[in-house]
């Protein structure tokens, strides 16, 4: 791949600066100059970002189209393409997509969680402390343990407690914390398939926004839980009329009750308790969630 030329090296870094500093129209017109210098795949990429800050989806939809056909290869274009145009529900977010999205914002993650009010761990630390004794007894599995909120909060109930994420960066932050006894790097159902211990708890805070489709990741929890062994999890709530999976344009997934109630159910899982809540605030909106603890029933 040929060198990016200073100028344009030098002006992609102030349209950085412009659009992570909140000024998305400023960060946009600097793109544009460089697109008048001929195609440019990140600043048909950043463009779009910038149109989708400021409520200009058609625009965005089209530069992420433009920033695709550049890069055919880049999962986490395909999936802002996805999230717009509405005619293809993937799976899951592309692994690209969710590295993206989380390893270049580590260092500011927790401040970011905060300032949204992001209520994920407590929802599920909730159902844990009106069930579980306070006694470390369990071997727990955090899931997409991200910078390790989950940690400090069930470290009591474990006496192994091991996290997962994707995004080196993340796993970096969550081993500062000091509570997990092994982390791990991998996609969640290729490390399902083969983990290197049954555990008795699965943790899933903010996870299955980037797993649109829920059957894999129950049949293989089912697989590696230990009899009467359990899920705690949220999910961006869906409304009962709304289809079963959604992908959002915030590039989340949706997921409906009864969706998951029926995915948990075909596994092996009966509910013990839901909470429907405030998962987080965004844009001045409540994103409304819920928080599930579901156990495994014997075969």
């Amino acid at each position: 791949m040929a060198p990016v030329p200073p100028v344009l090296d030098s002006l992609l870094q102030q349209a950085w600066a412009a659009q992570t500093s909140g000024r998305p129209a400023e960060a946009a017109a600097i793109y544009r100059r460089i697109l008048e210098r001929g195609d440019h795949a990140p600043a048909w990429l950043g463009l779009g970002q910038c149109q989708l800050d400021l409520q200009q989806a058609d625009q965005a939809l089209a530069a992420f189209r433009r920033a695709a056909a550049l890069l055919p290869d880049s999962g986490a274009i395909r999936h802002m393409v996805d999230m717009l145009a509405g005619d293809r529900l993937p799976d899951r977010a592309p692994d690209d997509y969710v590295l993206w999205v989380f390893d270049g914002h580590a260092d500011s993650f927790d401040a970011h969680l905060a300032a949204l009010g992001y209520r994920g761990p407590q929802m599920i630390a909730a159902l844990a402390a009106a069930a579980w004794a306070p006694q470390p007894a369990r071997a727990i599995l955090d899931l997409g343990c991200g910078t390790g909120l989950n940690g400090p909060v069930f470290r009591p109930y474990a006496h192994r407690l091991d996290g997962l994420d994707l995004a080196p960066r993340m796993l970096g932050q969550a081993a500062r914390r000091g509570v997990y006894d092994h982390l791990y790097k991998a996609e969640v159902h290729a490390f399902l398939r083969r983990p290197p211990a049954r555990y008795d708890a699965i943790l899933s805070t903010d996870v299955f926004i980037y797993i649109g489709r829920l059957e894999e990741f129950f049949s293989l929890s089912y697989q590696n839980l230990t009899d009467n062994g359990e899920i705690l999890c949220t999910i961006e709530l869906g409304p009962p009329e709304a289809p079963p999976v959604q992908l959002m344009p915030t590039g989340r997934f949706r997921q409906t009750d009864a969706y998951i109630r029926a995915c948990a159910a075909a596994a092996g899982f009966a509910v013990a308790q839901a909470e429907a809540a405030t998962l987080r605030v965004e844009q001045g909106r409540p994103e409304p969630g819920c928080a599930y603890r579901f156990i495994r029933q014997q075969g």
